[in-house]
């Protein structure tokens, strides 16, 4: 089966579905973390957030090879490392907080810092692609 275009109607329609699913899963993650929920009552949301945020990761790098390097894929990689590792280290209000936080402040730059890289020269990146 041949892949979708990254920018078609179907692909953008999946990863809408998986925004929505994304942030849902986080809210009852956030929420649970937030009223001190046992974090063994939360494993299933724990796991969607995971799921669905793997999921979204590999719609959006699907956008570019560049995708990593952008300041997109580096927020992206940045509301992932740091929100584990302080989940990992249990201290899950934190990785809650800074998921929130990363994930917020890279789904709102604007064109020129998401499409920024360290690696090409035009901070915009190719017309069209964005």
């Amino acid at each position: 089966m041949p892949a979708l275009h990254p920018y078609s109607g179907p692909a953008r329609a999946l990863n809408i579905g998986l925004r929505t699913a994304h942030l849902g899963a986080m809210a009852v993650l956030c929420g649970g973390v937030a009223f001190g929920v046992a974090a063994a009552s939360l494993s299933g949301a724990t796991i969607f957030t995971i799921a669905t945020g793997a999921a979204l990761l590999l719609s959006e790098m699907s956008h570019g090879k560049g995708w990593l390097s952008e300041g997109r894929g580096l927020l992206a990689l940045a509301h992932v490392g740091v929100a584990g590792a302080l989940f990992a280290a249990g201290q899950p209000r934190a990785g809650a907080a800074t998921a929130l936080v990363v994930g917020a402040v890279g789904s709102h730059l604007p064109r020129t810092l998401r499409r920024w890289s360290a690696f090409r020269r035009d901070p915009a990146g190719p017309e069209g692609d964005g």
